[in-house]
């Protein structure tokens, strides 16, 4: 067959019985004989993927940029996955510092003396075991959970876990808990001991003072708990005071203890003394020293002997520093709580740099001069505390631990109201920001201070206690360990660990103070049971949690090596030197920067200030990489980058392509498609000397015969033609008349040529002519051209605006509230019109503003409160005058509010505003809320009076615009919901101006107009956007996680009516798609062309335009699909299970849906028909 004259090349289309299916076009090459050895056949098709563009043409090309494409990605993935982790972990590599745990905690010294937080027991021994597994040298069951515990704490635990979780534990988890007891002077020591161990350790749970949780987070000693937490209820750390949430359970921004305690310092004073030499108690460090000399050397008791002003804490390893810096904070910290009282964050320069520091030393001297240390010398805090007993002083200052025995020991009314205790003195003056002076405190200087211009830093000594996990124990124990910890520190079973006065635990929850006021409610019960009485606990209340809630608290040092530099070597030795005359002030301070400065050197000047930072909440310092390090991962991060962009390219190329390749192979397969191009397929098989069907060359034969000479003339009557002829008639005609000439013209080319070119030249595809190619490529053009409007519509022509409308503005609401200016009434209820249709979802809200000559929110809320319509078990005529609402003066607001709608606002105006409060009130009476949720008359007046102003005095563009233009609004509420925060403000400042003619509240009490204001800003705010998915989401789990979606949210529940109120006024603000169809289309033209009028603005400034508002690239129909799919359906969900009745508005949802789906196929097929004409 080597001799035949048939064409060589391979086939065009596929060989079934059929001949007529039409398959890609394939590149065309010569076929090697089968004859041909191996060799020369891979040598071909090598040659075949080095084909040049000319040759291969637009399909080779292809193919080219596919491989590309693969190329890219692949070299995409080997960075991705390669070398960026390694340059990262580089990097990671060189921050890891793990500094010998010795070095880096300090080691405690020998405590000589009792410390504040307990007396020295026999310590229990105890050998290291595996978790989870039995030690074979004590015998433990692998069931147990093993929890570090000081001694001072010790009983207040096992009672609570004895008397109330031991059961649930052992159920839940099959675990019991054991308490190891170690001395509160060993207990430090232990816990660092056993945390070196790292897995091996003996302990699941850890009892550490707050100030360790940095050092013990920096070197994974204890769980990071912030994921394993995050489905813990919000209740839980609601309850918690939030000083206390700051100081013992986070560092880093992250969560790594359960607080069980919480440590500050409070000063006590005797008021009998006080009293009996006209005395105050002191607000300021000044007054007390003043105080404290009056009273020092005098018989304060009766006892004949001479006694002293104060009872300070002065023993060194004695926690004598805590005691120092609680007086010095109020001097140092004026800003919050992290400006720090210890370094500057900045440059980790010790505070005592500051030459006027000897001042606040010089001070505290004076302080320690008129206390019992010059009676007795160094005292310890239980001696402070029994002379304060004894009335052998008039004030003193301690740990609130350390003073709950003296609280717990009044037993009479006397006796608690003699000895009172109270926040710490503040000062009138504090260390100016150079440290070279001390200054006046005033509002700049001292933001926090109160209205005498004092400054208090409550100082939170220790932090406090919380329990931490080992982060190498098993899944089950951690879960166990974990529950058994939430439940103990809870609000449930928390209280009793707290109220006993020898274990030095204070309370860190609001629910600890809760129901105090009755002396026979279970709380009040539980302080009995350990003693307190219950006037104490009444006059200890208020300053204890105001301390907790003081923004400008106080955090204690916690870094590396604490004990260093507060301890024995550096501060108290210091401190004892200064108070024995040794040295003075100045020499004292220098020593103390000197020390602390060597310190800091030592452990890492960068480490510490790391640290440092981290515990005060503060962003820590850029990161100094190494320059190789640097390089490396710069070069991998420009890698990825440049490879991502182009892959980007290549995959656009490749599209491009792609979309050619399938074109040009469509009408390639059309025309290509003959009898004659059958034939020779057949023909080329039968070369290649494979079995060819007899019948289908017998069925060639015949269609060639009945084509007579015409056949190499394509089936123009195939489906796939028709389908062209059907929607492009004119492309249609092109194809059989151009297309044709031209393929003909190259198979009379072909004809001329050897066989071996021929078949080459009859195998190129149509795009070989540049003419026809040409041709081609301008008629695709200009069919896929898309169709431009140049009439622009004015939308505003739908909405059509009263010129009777007020006018005002705020500035002259006096002028227009005053009775003297007659150019201006109000309009009288006479004059209102009634609605026949209040209360239909679908009420036209246009037709009222039209009926209403402009006044669509005065009609709406008129109707409300005048017409009988049921909500819940009331009617709304009644509400105003239940309410004690003075009728005509909230009319009157009413109007004001309504005048301040602008009418050049397509969307934001009145309409839109009586449209959201129409809503509501369907919402309340149709919808059954105001029913299921049991809402009081109250909250439905709110949640309606919050709609009527949700949008008062709207500017017409979003927060983003304003923002970005540094709006006064914007820059007056720090970026955060600015039109929101505006319209709640504005509309309550009508109020508080006190105009007689529109004040409807004035018979209301502080407590209604609080709550009253409180709602409405929460309901309000909540229209922001930028807060929907948060708040939504929220709302979401909530239903889910219910059994009964209906019963989700409680009806007795203040806060869970308050939830579903704010999801309402949400549904309502953006309930237009919800509407009829006539009414859901006007509303998206609204919408839209207020979104257009804001991207018109952009340009006009040359910013950045707005999602939504470029009028020449947004698609209303396309976005108002998305909104409902992406907003709307996912609020009414949810909603309409708490909510049945609003089942109805997702239906009409669909509704509009499917409308602009109609709308959008109505455009494409005009579209197309435009192109079809234009060819």
């Amino acid at each position: 067959m080597e001799g035949s004259p048939w064409p060589q090349g391979k086939s065009l289309v596929s060989q079934d019985s059929g001949g007529g299916d039409m398959t890609s076009p394939e590149t065309p090459d010569s076929t090697p004989g089968p004859g041909d050895s191996g060799k020369r056949r891979k040598k071909r098709e090598r040659r075949k993927k080095r084909v040049t563009w000319q040759q291969a043409g637009d399909l080779a090309k292809k193919a080219v940029v596919e491989r590309k494409v693969r190329k890219n990605r692949a070299l995409l993935w080997l960075v991705l996955l390669l070398v960026l982790p390694v340059s990262l972990a580089l990097l990671a590599n060189h921050y890891k510092h793990k500094l010998p745990l010795d070095f880096l905690y300090g080691r405690d010294p020998p405590l000589s003396h009792a410390s504040p937080h307990g007396q020295a027991v026999r310590e229990q021994t105890t050998q290291l075991g595996l978790h989870g597994e039995s030690s074979a040298s004590d015998g433990s069951s692998p069931d147990v959970l093993r929890m570090l515990v000081p001694d001072v704490f010790a009983e207040s635990f096992q009672r609570v876990y004895r008397d109330k979780l031991a059961g649930d534990v052992r159920r839940l988890y099959n675990k019991t808990v054991e308490f190891d007891v170690v001395p509160f002077d060993k207990w430090k020591t232990t816990t660092q001991e056993d945390m070196k161990k790292r897995s091996m350790g003996r302990y699941h749970v850890y009892s550490i003072l707050a100030t360790w949780i940095p050092t013990f987070a920096e070197q994974n000693c204890i769980k990071d708990l912030t994921g394993l937490l995050s489905n813990l209820d919000s209740s839980y750390w609601e309850d918690v005071m939030p000083q206390v949430r700051e100081n013992v359970a986070t560092y880093n921004n992250k969560i790594f203890a359960l607080p069980v305690d919480a440590d500050v310092f409070f000063m006590m004073y005797n008021s009998r003394i006080l009293g009996e030499h006209n005395l105050r108690p002191p607000e300021t460090w000044h007054e007390w020293i003043e105080v404290a000399k009056k009273l020092h050397g005098k018989d304060l008791n009766g006892d004949g002997e001479a006694d002293v002003g104060a009872c300070v804490v002065t023993l060194k390893n004695g926690y004598s520093a805590s005691y120092f810096f609680a007086f010095a904070a109020p001097f140092i910290q004026t800003y919050g709580t992290d400006e720090g009282i210890f370094f500057d964050p900045n440059t980790m320069s010790p505070k005592f740099a500051a030459p006027e520091y000897s001042a606040i030393l010089d001070l505290y001297k004076v302080v320690v001069d008129h206390s019992t240390h010059s009676v007795i010398g160094e005292t310890s805090w239980q001696e402070a505390s029994d002379l304060f007993l004894q009335e052998k002083c008039a004030l003193t200052f301690n740990f609130h631990g350390a003073l709950k025995p003296i609280l717990t020991s009044l037993k009479t009314k006397e006796d608690a109201e003699k000895f009172r205790l109270k926040m710490m003195p503040g000062t009138k003056v504090v260390l100016s920001v150079d440290g070279k002076s001390l200054e006046e405190c005033d509002d700049h200087r001292c933001p926090f201070a109160d209205e005498n211009q004092i400054n208090r830093a409550p100082f939170y000594g220790e932090g406090g206690v919380a329990i931490a996990f080992n982060p190498h124990m098993t899944p089950e124990n951690l879960e166990a360990a974990t529950s058994f910890a939430i439940s103990l520190t809870g609000p449930e079973d928390s209280l009793p660990l707290l109220t006993k006065a020898g274990n030095l635990l204070d309370p860190y929850r609001y629910s600890h103070f809760k129901n105090l006021g009755d002396p026979e409610s279970e709380e009040s019960k539980v302080y009995g049971a350990d003693g307190w009485y219950h006037q104490t606990l009444l006059n200890w209340q208020k300053d204890y949690m105001s301390a907790f809630e003081h923004p400008n608290g106080v955090k204690d040092l916690a870094i590396y090596g604490k004990v260093q530099y507060t301890g024995e070597s550096a501060l108290e030795s210091v401190l004892i030197d200064l108070f024995e005359g040794k040295e003075n002030a100045e020499e004292s301070r220098a020593r103390l920067e000197k020390a602390w400065s060597i310190l800091t050197s030592r452990y890492g000047n960068h480490i510490q200030q790391k640290m440092y930072q981290k515990s005060l909440g503060l962003p820590t310092s850029s990161l100094e990489v190494p320059v190789v390090i640097l390089g490396v991962v710069l070069v991998s991060v420009g890698t990825v980058a440049f490879l991502a962009f182009k892959n980007r390219q290549l995959s656009h190329s490749l599209s491009k392509e792609m979309k050619n390749s399938r074109t040009i192979s469509k009408w390639t397969k059309l025309v290509e498609d003959n009898p004659a191009s059958r034939l020779m397929n057949v023909l080329a098989l039968v070369r290649e000397g494979k079995q060819v069907d007899t019948k289908l060359v017998d069925a060639l034969m015949i269609s060639l015969m009945k084509k007579s000479g015409d056949f190499w003339s394509p089936d123009w009557n195939n489906n796939e033609f028709a389908k062209v002829k059907e929607n492009n008639e004119d492309f249609a005609n092109y194809l059989q008349f151009n297309l044709m000439n031209n393929f003909i013209d190259n198979l009379g080319t072909s004809g001329r040529s050897n066989s071996s070119r021929g078949s080459k030249k009859f195998s190129r595809t149509i795009t070989d002519s540049p003419k026809s190619e040409q041709n081609l490529r301008d008629i695709l053009k200009s069919a896929s051209v898309k169709m431009k409007v140049t009439a622009s519509k004015d939308i505003r022509k739908h909405y059509k605006v009263n010129d009777k409308v007020f006018s005002k503005s705020l500035n002259d609401i006096d002028k227009c509230t005053s009775s003297g200016n007659r150019g201006i009434h109000f309009i009288q209820s006479s004059e209102v019109r009634t609605l026949e249709d209040i209360g239909c979802w679908n009420i036209d809200i246009f037709g009222v503003s039209e009926v209403s000559n402009g006044h669509p929110i005065l009609t709406v809320v008129h109707n409300i409160f005048k017409q009988d319509l049921e909500v819940g078990e009331f009617t709304t005529s009644t509400l105003l005058r239940d309410l004690e609402v003075n009728e005509e003066k909230f009319f009157r607001y009413v109007q004001v509010i309504e005048s301040q709608m602008h009418p050049e606002n397509v969307y934001h105006n009145a309409v839109h505003v009586a449209d959201v409060v129409h809503n509501m009130l369907w919402l309340l009476t149709k919808g059954e809320m105001a029913a299921r949720l049991g809402l009081s008359k109250f909250e439905v007046f709110t949640s309606l009076f919050a709609c009527m102003i949700h949008d008062f005095d709207h500017p017409g563009v979003s927060n983003d615009f304003l923002v970005r233009t540094s709006d006064k609004r914007a820059v007056l509420y720090n970026n955060q919901s600015v039109n929101e925060n505006w319209h709640v403000a504005q509309a309550f400042g009508l109020l508080n101006e006190h105009h007689e003619e529109i004040s409807w509240d004035e018979s209301w009490t502080e407590d209604c107009l609080f709550k009253f204001r409180k709602l409405c800003v929460s309901m309000v705010l909540a229209t922001d956007m930028s807060r929907h998915f948060e708040l939504l989401g929220k709302f979401r789990n909530r239903v889910v996680s219910s059994p009964n979606a209906e019963e989700a949210f409680n009806p007795l529940d203040a806060k869970d009516r308050e939830t579903v109120l704010v999801m309402a006024i949400k549904a309502c603000d953006i309930a237009t798609q919800g509407k009829e169809w006539k009414l859901a289309r006007k509303w998206a033209m609204l919408v839209q062309e207020e979104f257009y009028s804001q991207g018109d603005k952009e340009k006009d400034l040359a910013l950045t335009v707005s999602p939504l508002c470029d009028r020449e690239n947004v698609d209303i129909v396309k976005s108002q699909i998305g909104f409902i799919d992406a907003v709307l359906f996912p609020l009414y969900e949810p909603l309409s299970k708490v909510l049945p009745n609003a089942k109805c508005v997702l239906t009409q949802l669909e509704r509009s849906k499917s409308m602009y789906k109609k709308e959008m196929a109505a455009r494409s097929s005009s579209q197309k028909s435009f192109k079809s004409s234009s060819i």
